[in-house]
């Protein structure tokens, strides 16, 4: 029963149990996280704990992951939480860590943070790798094969409705239909295939793609040395046919903790990681470009098998997502190395202890990126030849750039800690110091002109129009922090941090800064006229905290001028230029970091007997000296160009609940639970201009918010265009944009603020599951609200959607959903404007998985500790009010790789 009590969880530089925890802290087990066959470990935290939004922008194998935000965002400028892997910080990000290795999650979301400073504005999230134990040795493989594809692929004119749809736009401006007699032809059957093809360009190019992972590891020790060895991989390829493009990762890590006596310990940690992404020499974002480009009636590829002209430039997008166009190859690898210490010190003083780690990361990234020319065809009626235009595809040469980076981080940590508990009486206090030291480098060059794309190196290519370039950065922190904590009777729980951080990001009067905090909590429910009376309840704790934490991730050495060098100067009537150097940032000395005033207030609570679990947190927060621009109050006819300056101001608020329940019958076992998060940011101070209207300020709206035209339907007649202020030219089937500032005219002017923003204010998590007699059903649903995005059309606006419910008449269609046929620049229709800003909320069915557990009294027939077997599914379902593309998406018009749905199967045993 008191299990739950006594659950350890990581907080920062340590670990506490959970019931005298007096912070707004959450955590979520690696067996949880591994539910999920995402390959990306930040979509697996998504829906899991409260306090966390997450919005997977992208389904793009290599670049998946979750924009993630620690209660919402509250800065103007750089928003990511600090993420500290096994104690050590600004090790990446969490996206290519093996799920496999995962102890837990951990995320730091108030005063509980100050410990990390000048880092800690954003939230802290802690993660945790397995280490040794105790036992025999655990040999444990877990592999998993999925298929993967859009979870709403964008549904394309054909080449019919295409050019009725483009000669309405030619007739609206009064242009010749271009298609008039063609569009005949469609109709009835008299089409030459060779001139009017009729090409789903999303069926040409997309399926569904495969993805497999693998981890085999071997965990065990005696009371000796303890170790966990593990080995990776992962591969994944995209949704295009016909190519070999790819993604895949290889890892492998080493955890091993010796006791060398009673009272020193010492930990080697290892671990390395390549990454190799075989990707397009064009952005995966310029395959759907071109698909809402491409004439539908262009052919991908003719009767005899070859490919047909594309758009412009022999972008065929059959070719371009082949591979045929060329590669970009980057390889990263990246290096962990710790080693740590703990020695006891029982003969000076009984709980005194001496800790510390020395720390090695390093990155190093190659890319190299060849832009090949390639064969497409266009076919000539008058010949009746396929003319090659091969000259014009690309960037009609041959071309090769290589880049390389360096970066590396040197850490270094001594901490001097005291634990001891008395009678009733506990006392838990460490000071610390630590040092990191940062070093980066890069160089690149390129060469044109290459002969052939048989051999790919520099060398091989022209001297002409050749380019290199290079530099370098360095920087530094410096740290002394503490902390104590007391607890009395384990009722009466009190913590307070202090951290001086010093940043080289600043100047030497004022690169150092404090950062206290402060918590406390009370168990009432240890209180014996709370058990003398409410029996029904294990535990009830109400806790609060106040801190300042701060954020420094800004661009470096903004308190120092620079100059650019340049080699553009000429002087007198000498054409030659001569290299020289031009002023470029003006200084602001007095630049510091971002201040963050946090509070905190909260209850957790556990009833009865263990199964019923909820807890409630309020927070407010209010950050001060953004850096933010000072010319938007400067005249523009001044010249002058001002540094950035700390004077924004943002206040963020909300709530966090969670609830649990969880009991057995008999054989079965199940659980239900959910988490909700309320975060709303308002903006208090951004500079602007003195004549910037009232209803377009910053200020007074949260940090994204829109800023938009209001509109009230479509036109119906020419007198109902005429009865009211317009856009010059504007016609009946053209948008109706209200005139805000009444002058009787529709200008930038009357664009108004919306409160939303792409980013949601309200994010929930519902998990569910079942066991019974060796099978497992765990669920998971994830959901969103108060978010709005653009889905503005995107090029040509040749999604069906926008053909089927578009305005033609007043008479044919009255309550057309869409304005008139129109492209993406006719600036009647296409404007940001609430029309095309829709509720972006969703339901979504996040994580499905049934399990299969073989009886252990067949296993040890066969020497196999453990069987389990399962299939899980990713993204299966939203239900939303977006239904031309994923409602997680950009307002990109659905021209973006689109979030992935995944199906999966999988195996994970043990002996």
């Amino acid at each position: 029963d008191t299990e739950a009590l006594e659950e350890v969880v990581v907080v920062g530089y340590g670990v506490q149990k959970k019931a005298t925890i007096t912070g707004s802290i959450a955590q979520v087990s690696g067996a949880e996280l591994k539910q999920s066959p995402s390959v990306n470990l930040s979509n697996s935290l998504v829906g899991r704990l409260p306090g966390v939004i997450a919005n997977n922008r992208s389904g793009e194998p290599g670049n998946d992951y979750s924009e993630i935000f620690i209660r919402g965002k509250g800065s103007l400028g750089n928003n990511n939480p600090l993420y500290v892997i096994d104690g050590v910080a600004n090790r990446g990000g969490i996206e290519r860590l093996n799920p496999s290795d995962i102890e837990s999650v951990t995320v730091l979301k108030d005063a509980s943070a100050a410990i990390y400073g000048a880092q800690a504005a954003n939230g802290v999230i802690l993660v945790t790798t397995k280490r040794g134990n105790d036992s025999k040795p655990i040999i444990t493989y877990e592999g998993n094969f999925g298929l993967s594809e859009h979870t709403r692929t964008p549904q394309l004119m054909n080449a019919y409705q295409y050019m009725v749809y483009d000669d309405e736009i030619n007739a609206h401006f009064g242009r010749t239909e271009k298609y008039k007699d063609v569009k005949n032809g469609y109709l009835d059957g008299t089409i030459d295939p060779l001139q009017y093809a009729d090409t789903d360009w999303m069926d040409v190019v997309f399926r569904m793609a495969p993805q497999t992972q693998h981890s085999l590891s071997v965990r065990g020790g005696n009371d000796r040395i303890r170790y966990y060895i593990s080995g990776g991989y992962m591969y994944q390829e995209p949704g295009f046919k016909n190519t070999d493009l790819n993604f895949k990762t290889a890892q492998v890590r080493s955890n091993l903790d010796a006791r060398i006596t009673e009272d020193f310990t010492v930990s080697l940690e290892l671990a390395m990681r390549q990454e190799n992404r075989h990707n397009s020499n064009y952005d995966s974002s310029t395959f759907f470009w071109e698909a809402f480009h491409a004439y539908p009636f262009l052919p991908a590829y003719y009767p005899n098998g070859l490919p047909g002209p594309g758009l412009s430039w022999g972008n065929n997008l059959g070719i371009l997502a082949s591979g045929k166009t060329g590669y970009d190859k980057v390889k990263d690898n990246f290096t962990n190395l710790k080693v740590a210490f703990d020695l006891k010190m029982p003969w000076l003083l009984d709980g005194l202890y001496i800790a510390g780690y020395a720390a090695f990361d390093s990155q190093f990234r190659g890319e190299k990126k060849l832009m090949d020319m390639w064969d497409a065809y266009r076919y000539n009626p008058s010949t009746k030849e396929y003319d090659n235009i091969r000259s014009t595809t690309g960037d009609g040469n041959i071309n090769l750039t290589q880049r390389y980076d360096d970066n590396r981080i040197n850490s270094l940590h001594l901490k001097l800690g005291y634990e001891k508990r008395f009678t009733e009486h506990s006392i838990n206090a460490f000071i610390a110091y630590e040092q990191s030291k940062s070093t980066g480098d890069w160089f690149s060059a390129y060469r044109r002109d290459f002969l052939s794309n048989a051999v790919d190196y520099l060398f091989a290519g022209s001297d002409n129009q050749k380019d290199n370039n290079g530099s370098g950065s360095i920087s530094a922190r410096q740290n002394f922090f503490g902390r104590l904590t007391y607890g009395f009777k384990d009722r009466y729980l009190a913590e307070f941090t202090l951290r001086r951080d010093g940043s080289q990001n600043f100047s030497s009067d004022s690169r150092w800064g404090w950062f206290p905090g402060l918590s406390a909590g009370w168990r009432i429910s240890e209180e014996s006229f709370f058990k003398d009376n409410i029996s029904h309840v294990d535990e009830f704790k109400i806790k609060a905290s106040w801190g300042k934490l701060g954020n420094d991730r800004v661009a470096p050495f903004q308190y120092v001028s620079t100059y650019d060098l340049n080699d553009g100067a000429m002087f007198g009537l000498d054409p030659k230029r001569e290299k020289g150097f031009t002023i470029g940032r003006v200084a602001n000395p007095a630049i510091t970091w971002e201040k963050v005033n946090t509070k905190n207030i909260g209850f957790e609570s556990i009833s009865f007997n263990q199964t019923l679990s909820f807890d409630f947190q309020y927070f407010y927060s209010m950050r001060t000296d953004i850096l933010t621009p000072k010319q938007a109050s400067v005249p523009d006819y001044t010249g002058l160009t001002l540094p950035d300056q700390n004077i924004g101001e943002i206040s963020n608020r909300g709530i966090e609940a969670s609830l649990s329940y969880k009991n057995k019958i008999r054989d079965l076992g199940y659980y239900i639970g959910g988490n909700f998060t309320y975060a709303h940011n308002n903006i208090h101070f951004f500079d602007e201009a003195a004549n910037v209207p009232e209803w377009q300020r910053r200020t007074g709206h949260s940090i994204d918010s829109w800023l938009v035209y209001k509109t009230d339907g479509i036109y119906q007649t020419k007198e109902e265009v005429e009865s009211s202020p317009h856009l010059l030219n504007t016609q009946p089937g053209d948008i109706k944009y209200i005139d805000i500032d009444d002058d009787g005219s529709i200008t930038s002017n009357d664009r108004v603020r919306i409160y939303e923003s792409a980013i949601p204010e309200i994010v929930y998590g519902i998990n569910m599951g079942a066991m019974w007699k060796g099978f497992e059903l765990n669920i998971l649903w994830t959901g969103q609200a108060r978010a709005k995005q653009m889905i503005r059309p995107g090029s040509y606006n040749r999604d069906i959607t926008y053909f089927n419910n578009r305005w033609i008449s007043a008479e044919e269609t009255p309550d057309a959903r869409y304005p008139r046929a129109f492209e993406r620049d006719d600036s009647f229709n296409s404007r940001d404007s609430d029309f095309w800003l829709k509720d972006a909320s969703f339901l979504r069915l996040k994580n499905i998985e049934l399990a299969y557990n073989i009886p252990s009294s067949f296993l040890e027939k066969i020497k196999i500790s453990s069987l389990r077997l399962y299939l899980s599914g990713f993204n299966l379902f939203s239900i939303d009010k977006i239904k031309i593309q994923d409602p997680e998406g950009t307002q990109a018009g659905g021209m973006y790789y689109p979030q992935q749905r995944v199906y999966n199967m999988g195996v994970s045993i043990s002996f």
